[in-house]
Formats: C-alpha cells, structure tokens, sequence
C-alpha cells in the first residue's frame, strides 16, 4: 500500500519540569496576563457539558468565519476529549479542548474559542481569560501525569500574517518547535489536497 509521508511542525512544552520552570519560561507580558486573570475572578472548570461548548463554539466560528463544530465530533473522541471553560460570573468568556492520551502522557490543544468578537467585552479581558484558561489546564494535565503538551501545530515558514501571528502567540508560553512526520494513504492525500485547493470547508 501506497503511502504519502508529510512533515509537519508542532510546539511541545515539556511538563516534567518544575512549575516555577515553566511559568518562568512564559513572556512576561503573559505572566502579568495570567495574574491579572486570577486576580479579576475568572474561574476554570473542567466541565464536558457538550451541547454548551459546541453552541460556544459554532457562535465563535461564524463570527471568525472559520470551521465549526458538531455534537457527533466531539462524542466519537469519548474519554479521549477534555473541554474545559474559563468563566467570569458565570458567563463563560472561552472555551477549550484537548485531546489526551493516557498512554503516552500527551496532551494536545485541540479547540479554541472565546468571546474576542463580542462587542460588550474588552478585547484585552477577553485574551487575558484565554491565556489563564490554557495554562490552569496545562499545569493541571501536568499535575495528572502527563509529559508533553503539544500545543497544535505551528506553521513552519509561513508568510501568512494570521499564522505567523498564532505561531508567536503559541512560542510565547515557552514551548519548543519540533518535526513530525505524517502518513496518509493516496487517495486520503489526494482529497486533503483537492479540499485545500477549491477551500472546502468542513467540522472540527
């Protein structure tokens, strides 16, 4: 059988450091942010209500104009998926999730969105929630066992402005590039090709 090998990048956070390590290892201007956020209110929970993160979700895609979400895509990933929400009386500002594996103690930042395009929240509230909402669960999944954090990709010699943007945001909490190699059968590669080339869109 056929297979097309394809190298990709990602950022890897190694959390079999010590906590003081790794928040150290965070800009400062993200320490300050995260500080701020404990400071305001804001409160994570870990809470895998499905139908409340993708209606969350599906309202942050539209606005952004990007892929959405459904609740058969998040119940086939089972107890693999965590969805965790940063909230400020109640209202929640951003919602994650991760995927996980127990086996070999990886975690990876698979959805993100927020309430960044509300017009009634501060833009700067709204980020700094969103940062606080990924590092309480990366120390969390940390403090459960897990070795990497793998925060989902990073765009390797991109030109793009949106994804040299998402690459500083991800290298910003300390994290290191590293090459992964991909296998996909012909025709699976031929139809993510095509999808790329005519802009289909799809679910996450």
């Amino acid at each position: 059988m056929w297979a097309i090998k394809e190298i990709s990048h990602t950022i890897e956070l190694d959390l079999e450091q010590d906590k003081q390590t790794i928040f150290s290892n965070f800009s400062k201007s993200y320490r300050q942010q995260i500080r701020k956020s404990e400071e305001e209110g804001i409160v994570i929970e870990i809470n895998n209500d499905i139908d409340t993160f993708v209606n969350f979700f599906n309202n942050f895609a539209e606005k952004k104009g990007t892929f959405s979400t459904s609740k058969e895509r998040i119940i086939e990933k089972k107890e693999y998926l965590v969805i965790s929400f940063a909230k400020h009386n109640d209202n929640i500002i951003a919602a994650h999730s991760y995927l996980v594996d127990k086996e070999l103690k990886i975690v990876r930042h698979y959805q993100t969105s927020n309430k960044r395009f509300e017009d009634n929240l501060n833009k700067n509230f709204v980020g700094q929630a969103n940062k606080y909402l990924l590092v309480t669960n990366l120390l969390r999944f940390k403090e459960d066992g897990f070795k990497i954090f793998d925060f989902g990709g990073y765009a390797d010699k991109t030109t793009d402005e949106s994804l040299l943007g998402i690459n500083n945001y991800k290298l910003k909490f300390g994290g290191k590039i590293v090459e992964c190699n991909n296998y996909y059968s012909l025709p699976y590669w031929m139809v993510k090709k095509i999808g790329v080339l005519f802009g289909w869109t799809g679910t996450v």
